[in-house]
């Protein structure tokens, strides 16, 4: 009995987990259930932009460095103790202000000594005037070649040289800037000896600032001056700079690389001229326009079978077709193709990453 029982039980336990449940089956009306989408339906979502011919830019990347093509040591001239030094680091100097001052002291002495040996010397000619039969003071009094003997022996010659070279030195105790600039290196103190040729500081003008770099040979063949280059500081990566090609050195090194410079916009050295220093690192980017390419956008092309793959909208069929292209060049953006489309076809951009030939796709902006 009790085991008849148990067999009803069972069939009746199967029978209820087998009915349908109501509100989830579509013949019942009911909605379907949450994981099902359109794109199940009716094929992947996908966005499409046309092919178009048109001028491609071309970008050719390097690395660099900032350099002032002004820019000067500046040395004394004279020996001397530092007694003044205003040049400080960073600092901005005008044409013609005082960088340091040499103590004068002993200078003054020895002008002082030349111009009593100038006296004495001008004495001594006039009298060896008299001797050679001329008149006291009157140099006109005896013929050239008399008068040449009589300054060599009197001394007059050399005193007059000695005073040239102390007014010379006096007016170096004053070391002045030579050019607008920032002052950079300072290697002296104040009442440190110093002796000629002593570097006292670099003056550098941050208007002359330029980009030096190199390029393979294959690369510079197409740069030409006057063009236009972007620059970027690695250490302000957001930061973009107009420059234009200045020089280029027609040299090929040993490694095939072409030294270029660029100088950077007059406007964009005012603007960020506390920030632009000698040294500093830069990311260049050289553009150049190819006309006449056919070109899309970058995310358009994907890899099948080791080979470049557009995937474009057939509007006929709303499927996808792939076609192998040939890439001629690329950005950071864009690529032109030289084979493999057609303008006006409308190449697949996003949503192509798993797309397979023929595969019923739905467009976007049309959901």
């Amino acid at each position: 009995m009790i085991k008849k029982w148990f067999v009803l039980f069972s069939v009746g336990y199967i029978l209820c987990q087998c009915a349908p449940s109501s509100g989830n089956s579509p013949e019942t009306g009911g909605t379907m259930p949450a994981s099902s989408n359109r794109e199940q339906l009716a094929g992947a979502v996908v966005r499409t932009e046309p092919v178009v011919r048109k001028d491609f830019v071309v970008q050719v990347f390097s690395s660099g460095t900032l350099t002032a093509t002004r820019q000067a040591a500046i040395k004394a001239q004279v020996s001397g103790s530092l007694q003044e030094l205003f040049a400080r680091e960073g600092q901005r100097f005008k044409k013609g202000a005082a960088l340091a001052v040499l103590d004068s002291t002993a200078l003054m002495l020895e002008l002082e000594k030349a111009n009593l040996q100038l006296k004495e010397a001008i004495y001594n000619k006039d009298d060896q005037l008299v001797m050679q039969g001329g008149t006291w003071g009157v140099d006109t009094s005896v013929n050239a070649e008399t008068f040449d003997n009589i300054l060599i022996r009197s001394g007059l010659s050399n005193a007059r040289h000695t005073i040239k070279r102390l007014k010379y030195e006096w007016s170096q105790m004053v070391i002045s800037a030579p050019f607008d600039g920032i002052v950079a290196d300072v290697a002296v103190k104040p009442f440190e000896q110093l002796t000629g040729q002593t570097t006292i500081c670099r003056l550098i003008d941050p208007e002359s600032f330029v980009a030096a770099f190199q390029l393979l040979e294959k690369d510079a063949m197409d740069i030409s001056i006057g063009q236009h280059v972007s620059l970027s500081p690695v250490a302000r990566p957001g930061l973009r700079l107009k420059a234009q090609v200045s020089r280029i050195n027609p040299v090929v090194s040993s490694s095939g690389l072409i030294r270029i410079q660029a100088k950077i916009s007059a406007q964009d050295i005012q603007t960020h001229s506390d920030i632009l220093w000698e040294g500093m690192k830069v990311n260049v980017v050289i553009e150049k326009r190819i006309s006449g390419q056919l070109v899309v956008p970058k995310s358009a092309v994907v890899v099948r079978s080791g080979r470049e793959v557009v995937f474009v909208y057939d509007q006929t069929e709303k499927r996808a077709k792939w076609k192998y292209v040939s890439l001629a060049y690329e950005n950071e953006s864009e690529v032109a193709i030289t084979e493999g489309l057609q303008p006006g076809e409308l190449a697949i951009t996003e949503g192509n990453l798993n797309l397979d030939h023929d595969t019923e796709v739905v467009l976007a902006d049309i959901e």
